[in-house]
């Protein structure tokens, strides 16, 4: 949607109320005070056909009578009778609407049914729509309070959407005097504008450096991911913070697969923020903090952080969370050391962190504070301050206010005290700049500015394009599974389909009887493995249905023993036969590779370590198709055993060609197939040989 589509909504000239009331301390009488008595400067036409005037304004019996069009509608009546006033306002050609009203899709069927009358009417005729089920927007600079939220929020930079009305108004309260807005946005049910689409207008609104938002489900990864990464290209760019709810157990579904199991709903939409470089906040006052950072500092030029303090204690507390936050605490250079030893007291330290002992004036403040700033191998500053007897808080504050406003560099304050730093604290504020009561929050707080930092600084490559892929040979599996009603591959089926799209698998044919398998095994030669073909066993080793480095003369024996210990441990089962493989090359390192469809996002992808102790190692990354290459290396890298697959203690590592292509080639085949609702590789064999990378087992499920 284009922004000048969206300026109807939140930039209107004339509103039209519909709801408006005279009952004090109702929606509809909320809403017109904030309309009328706000400060906005534009008309409003209250309509409600019982009352004549509201607050000194005109009332008007319906959309109709006003004889104008308004550039906004606000509807707040009942849910029953909203779709019949949408009509009336798209049938007058006013290009947006906000639905405030309650009891839709929230309610259940009925008001489910409501809701989707809503959608058709706005498709159909092309008016916007905000909500419903929602607060309303506040845009600060039109002093314009189109919501029932009690007052507007002072202007700043930061442009904030929430899916929650009631946590819109708690942050508009937590912020008062700490943060300023552009635009406040309820998004309420999402009917038809979602956060795909407030993020691509905040991204070109004048008024907004800093987007935030909360939400408790979004949609359509890919498209997410896109719009994230182009905000983050932009030359001004505009960091999204988010702040997301359902991080805990009872948010995860079960599943029968490897993928399904580690694959919580959290990861995935872990996954997609830093898929979509958008930095995710843990707690409201995280939030809020970053938020404070951001908006008051630019984006610095990497990680390197210098510490200025009086109380030696919270600059090796402040230095030991910036390493954990991915911060850099780097000696200052000579040039600097040499600068501040002549004006120091001989018993302060000069290193990082600086430490002006406790009974440092404003004066050596800002002298230290001035030298750490100009150092060429600083990014930014945290100066720490402790109550002392000789502390001069105010004075101290404004040292810090200036050198922020003179350096371009991001300098945050830690005022480590209460009553005694309050009018230090008021006048940093005041001057914008970040001020914290504990050095742990403020580090954390640079951290995420110093990762936006760090995404700059990379550059996303084309997704790869294979030309070896048979999509129609697996179209036509998919189409056999469907017909017959089944939701699992064969083992052949599998197989067929990894091979028609590249992936380097071991020579496999399927026996139904130990005679075909013993024939099967001469024409592969060597040592094989047999594995229990079931579509009702998915975990083959728990079932013993697993041998391995078996040799030829010994397959009919042990095909009778493989049945015989499977129908044993899973008498229900229905086995098919046994499949017989190639051995894959030993000692290799054993990876997974999966994907699982999450509903309403999209396909997620998954490298972890495999073989038989993937989830109790749990070692798992994940990423949205379709990959680009640089997302596949950033799997890897995120592995805490990516170290040991580099190769450690001596050790030869492995190649991560291979594996990298087979994530790519992975996120091709769900792009084709979408239906894939589950599908796991494990292991994958992989050796610094890259010739002998193979697949040794795999699954694959469908809608």
């Amino acid at each position: 949607m284009r922004n000048d589509s969206l300026d109807s909504l939140f930039s209107p000239h004339s509103i039209a109320l519909v709801g408006a009331s005279t009952k004090l301390g109702s929606v509809g009488n909320d809403i017109a005070k904030n309309l009328l008595h706000g400060g906005f400067i534009g008309e409003v036409f209250p309509v409600n056909p019982n009352a004549t005037e509201l607050y000194g304004t005109r009332c008007y019996p319906d959309l109709t009578s006003i004889g104008s069009v308004p550039d906004l509608v606000i509807i707040a009546i009942p849910a029953a009778s909203v779709p019949d006033i949408l009509r009336q306002a798209a049938g007058l050609h006013i290009p947006a609407a906000i639905i405030i009203s309650a009891g839709f899709r929230e309610t259940g069927e009925a008001g489910a049914k409501l809701e989707s009358e809503i959608a058709e009417i706005a498709h159909s005729t092309g008016i916007i729509v905000l909500g419903p089920n929602c607060l309303g927007f506040l845009n600060s600079k039109l002093h314009l309070n189109a919501s029932f939220a009690p007052r507007l929020p002072r202007r700043g930079p930061v442009g904030f959407l929430s899916q929650s009305g009631a946590l819109m108004t708690a942050v508009l309260d937590l912020s008062e005097g700490k943060l300023g807005f552009s635009k406040f946005v309820s998004t309420g049910n999402k009917t038809t504008l979602d956060e795909k689409d407030f993020l691509a207008y905040l991204a070109l609104d004048p008024e907004t450096r800093v987007i935030a938002f909360y939400a408790e489900g979004l949609s359509d990864a890919p498209a997410l991911i896109a719009l994230g990464r182009n905000i983050l290209a932009h030359p001004q760019t505009k960091p999204i913070v988010a702040l997301k709810s359902g991080r805990t157990e009872s948010g995860m579904r079960a599943s029968g697969s490897h993928t399904g199991s580690l694959a919580g709903t959290d990861a995935a939409y872990d996954a997609l923020f830093r898929q979509a470089r958008i930095l995710r906040a843990d707690s409201i006052r995280e939030f809020l903090d970053t938020l404070s950072v951001l908006s008051a500092n630019p984006v610095p030029n990497g990680p390197r952080v210098a510490i200025v303090t009086n109380a030696g204690g919270l600059g090796v507390i402040a230095a030991d969370a910036a390493t954990k936050a991915g911060l850099s605490i780097l000696p200052l250079s000579k040039k600097t050391t040499d600068i501040l030893k002549p004006l120091l007291p001989v018993a302060a330290s000069v290193g990082n962190p600086i430490d002006l002992l406790g009974d440092a004036r404003s004066d050596r403040y800002r002298i230290a504070i001035d030298a750490a700033v100009n150092d060429p191998d600083t990014d930014a500053v945290i100066v720490i301050l402790t109550p002392q007897s000789m502390t001069e808080a105010d004075e101290t504050a404004r040292a810090i206010a200036q050198t922020k406003r003179d350096c371009g560099k991001p300098v945050l304050a830690v005022f480590a005290g209460g009553h005694a730093l309050e009018h230090g604290t008021t006048i940093l504020r005041e001057a914008g700049v970040s001020v914290f009561t504990y050095p742990e929050e403020a580090v954390e707080a640079l951290g995420l500015l110093a990762r936006i930092s760090n995404w700059k600084t990379k550059r996303f490559t084309p997704k790869r394009d294979f030309h070896d892929i048979d999509r129609t040979r697996v179209s036509a599996i998919v189409s056999t599974v469907t017909a017959e009603g089944r939701t699992q591959f064969t083992e052949q089926e599998t197989r067929e389909t990894l091979e028609a799209y590249g992936f380097p698998i071991l020579k496999s044919r399927f026996a139904a009887n130990a005679e075909d398998a013993a024939s099967e095994a001469e024409k592969i030669g060597g040592r094989v493995a047999l594995k229990i073909a079931s579509q009702d066993i998915v975990h083959k080793t728990d079932a013993g249905g697993v041998m391995l480095d078996v040799r030829p003369e010994e397959v009919r024996e042990r095909f009778t023993e493989l049945l015989d210990r499977v129908r044993t441990k899973k008498p229900d089962a229905k086995i098919d036969g046994v499949t017989v493989m190639e051995m894959g090359v030993p000692d290799g390192r054993e990876l997974i590779l999966g994907v699982k469809h999450e509903p309403g996002l999209g396909s997620l992808l998954l490298i972890g370590m495999g073989g038989i102790y993937t989830e109790i190692l749990h070692d798992v990354a994940f990423r949205f198709a379709p990959l680009v290459p640089e997302d596949a290396e950033e799997m890897l890298s995120e592995l805490r055993s990516y170290p040991i697959l580099r190769g450690a203690r001596g050790e030869d590592g492995i190649d991560m060609g291979p594996v990298m292509e087979c994530l790519e080639r992975l996120s091709r085949l769900v792009e084709d197939f979408p239906e894939i609702t589950e599908l796991d590789i494990n292991p994958l064999s992989t050796h610094g040989d890259k010739s002998l990378t193979r697949i040794l087992d795999a699954r694959i499920a469908i809608r």
